[in-house]
């Protein structure tokens, strides 16, 4: 702990058991190792991982920031994100088409109606003049045969 600034040393005497053991299996320990630790041990072993950089000594070295891969990740992230964006956007213009197409289908439906409408009225109109004529027509040779 000697090792370590003032301000490590007392964030590391802060921190709960359970955060001291999760940051040292994140650095490389093995978890059953760490779980049988005390606590005074966690925060020597802890000190000794952040004076080595935030790695357990003797540990592999990580691969570190590689920025052909970070490139490569940023772009299909990005392929992604557009692919998606794509594929809701063809579902809202499929949703739109169909609504339109809805709505069409109803006023053709509605105009249909109309148009039936109008032609049993102009049936009807005619069948009354023609009983009109008739019945006028009626009239005439009952009143002049009197």
């Amino acid at each position: 702990m000697e090792k370590l600034t003032a301000a490590q040393q007392q964030s590391g005497k802060k921190m709960s058991d359970e955060r001291l053991r999760l940051k040292l299996v994140a650095a490389g320990y093995e978890e059953d190792v760490v779980v049988a630790m005390e606590r005074e041990t966690m925060l020597s072993t802890y000190a000794e991982v952040l004076a080595g950089g935030g790695v357990r000594p003797g540990a592999p070295a990580q691969v570190g920031y590689d920025p052909d891969v970070e490139a490569q990740k940023l772009a299909f992230e990005k392929q992604r994100w557009e692919s998606e964006r794509e594929d809701k956007l063809r579902r809202e213009e499929a949703e739109r088409e169909e609504r339109r197409m809805e709505r069409e289908y109803k006023l053709r439906k509605e105009e249909a109606k109309l148009r039936r409408e109008e032609v049993e009225r102009e049936d009807k109109l005619r069948r009354e003049e023609a009983e009109q004529r008739r019945w006028e027509a009626d009239s005439c040779h009952t009143y002049s045969h009197d």
